[in-house]
């Protein structure tokens, strides 16, 4: 088995010279000697087995494999030390990481973390937001909010946060004058969504809890992100779907009115998950029993559990 220490140990020399394009300013900047610097260039192109480097009389320049070397380098680098930024406010213990998708932390946990913070303000809570959100992701921070039916491979704690209700909704002044019933739907300017970027519902779902087959058109306005859709719908441009989760706070402002009263409902909800074998620190222990009383009205209004 080859030794990795080597490629390791040299990777910040390497970056420094082809950012700097100078092993005398990478040294000066690493606080080395000149020499030093070289050595550790020589011994990664040794373990490369490629040369990164052209060396010529004042000037020294990057071979291409070592330009697409040096993407790669910068990219592992920065994602270093991200990460190492994350363990060390998640070793705070007044911090408080949560992990859950772009739309819930947009429009339902950041008005909550707001509220939060006028009663907690010692305690930071950070919000790592990502459309790609697994079980295995959400176990890499303190809570998560995972969509799914509640029953995880993961040794999870979970608790009901809401479930999914999907309208169709529209720009409060679009000329939409009453209620429509599905079948008039049909002949609407309709905003879709892309399925292949997210497992979220279409219209396709939305049109089949209605009893009606559908099939999207050919040349209509397709976005692949809910949050783009929800926004082209809050600009006038058509009829979307909104999540009830999403929608709410916009609806009581008056930004957006529904367009039916039938709403479709997956056999989904979203949890708030962390990991049964390690403990919550006190301030997450705070944040989420403050996150459920919360949410509990509205759980209790639904006759839900």
């Amino acid at each position: 088995m080859r030794n990795y220490l080597p490629f390791m140990s040299s990777l910040a020399f390497f970056e420094s010279a082809a950012r700097l394009e100078s092993f005398t300013k990478a040294a000066e900047e690493l606080c080395v000697t000149q020499s030093a610097v070289s050595k550790k260039i020589k011994t990664l192109e040794e373990w490369l087995e490629f040369d990164l480097f052209i060396r010529e009389p004042r000037q020294l320049t990057l071979t291409d494999a070592g330009c697409e070397f040096y993407d790669e380098a910068k990219s592992a680098l920065r994602q270093m030390a991200e990460s190492v930024e994350r363990i060390r406010r998640h070793a705070n213990t007044n911090t408080v990481t949560i992990t859950c998708t772009q739309a819930v932390s947009h429009y339902w946990l950041f008005p909550r973390i707001t509220r939060f913070n006028l009663g907690h303000p010692d305690i930071a809570i950070n919000i790592y937001a990502s459309n790609d959100i697994r079980e295995d992701t959400c176990s890499q921070f303190d809570l998560g909010v995972l969509n799914g039916t509640g029953v995880w491979r993961s040794d999870f704690n979970s608790h009901l946060l809401f479930r999914e209700r999907i309208y169709p909704v529209c720009h409060v002044d679009y000329p939409v004058d009453s209620l429509l019933t599905p079948d008039d739907l049909l002949s609407k300017k309709l905003i879709h969504l892309d399925p292949s970027a997210w497992r979220w519902p279409t219209w396709i779902d939305w049109f089949a809890s209605c009893g009606i087959d559908y099939e999207i058109p050919l040349n209509v306005q397709t976005f692949n992100q809910v949050t783009l859709g929800l926004e082209a719908v809050r600009l006038g441009m058509g009829i979307g779907l909104g999540w009830e989760f999403m929608t709410e706070q916009m609806l009581e402002r008056h930004e957006l009115k529904r367009v039916s009263d039938h709403f479709y409902a997956p056999n989904m909800a979203d949890y708030l998950v962390y990991r049964q074998s390690k403990a919550l620190s006190e301030a997450a222990q705070t944040f989420r029993d403050w996150l459920l009383a919360d949410i509990s009205k509205d759980i209790s209004n639904e006759g839900m559990t």
